[in-house]
């Protein structure tokens, strides 16, 4: 059995649906600008009319290459959800390298505590997964995010989950008890 955390699909879409706007407006001041010169003609007179510059161009190509991105991004998420969070039998794996970095994966017996916190970022509070480690060096030392709230205690943002954080960190710690316990045979062998 593996448990696993993915985002939120609803943020996902909005995220595709946030970078439309940007595609449009920049497909449409690099080629015919209909919308473009639509809004000049009712924003200005037309002595105050203004021309468009070489940099114009620049700054539509970069809100195309932004909006393209988001949109991709949003959708791949979508369809192929990036696990967030995943609980396998042999360790817990956390997603905290960025999108192109692996995956940490920390062995349930190095695991020692799973629990739900909150933390106040700019007068607002937010949930943080807070999952503690017996070693730091486990973990990225700049995760993504997530951050560090104890020498060895990370706490993991949630707000973009599709789950109910408190849900996942029961599942999680009993997951972890069923999972960190050292066969008979394996202890022997240690001493």
């Amino acid at each position: 059995m593996t448990v696993a955390v993915r985002r939120s699909s609803l943020r996902m879409w909005l995220l595709a649906m946030a970078g439309i706007p940007f595609l449009v407006i920049g497909l449409d001041v690099v080629t015919n600008r209909r919308i473009t010169d639509a809004l000049r003609a009712k924003l200005f007179r037309p002595e105050d009319t203004q021309i468009f510059e070489p940099r114009d161009e620049i700054w539509a190509w970069a809100m195309v290459a932004f909006g393209a991105f988001l949109v991709i991004w949003g959708l791949k998420e979508l369809f192929v959800p990036t696990n967030v969070i995943e609980a396998r039998p042999e360790a817990l794996v956390l997603k905290l390298s960025g999108p192109l970095g692996t995956p940490s994966s920390v062995p349930w017996q190095r695991v020692i505590d799973i629990d739900v916190k909150t933390v106040e970022d700019d007068g607002r509070k937010l949930a943080l997964l807070a999952v503690e480690v017996d070693d730091a060096s486990l973990l990225p030392a700049n995760p993504w995010g997530a951050r560090w709230i104890g020498d060895r205690e990370i706490g993991i943002l949630t707000e973009d989950w599709a789950d109910n954080p408190q849900t996942v960190a029961e599942t999680l710690a009993d997951y972890a008890v069923e999972n960190a316990i050292i066969p008979v045979g394996a202890a022997s062998e240690e001493e």
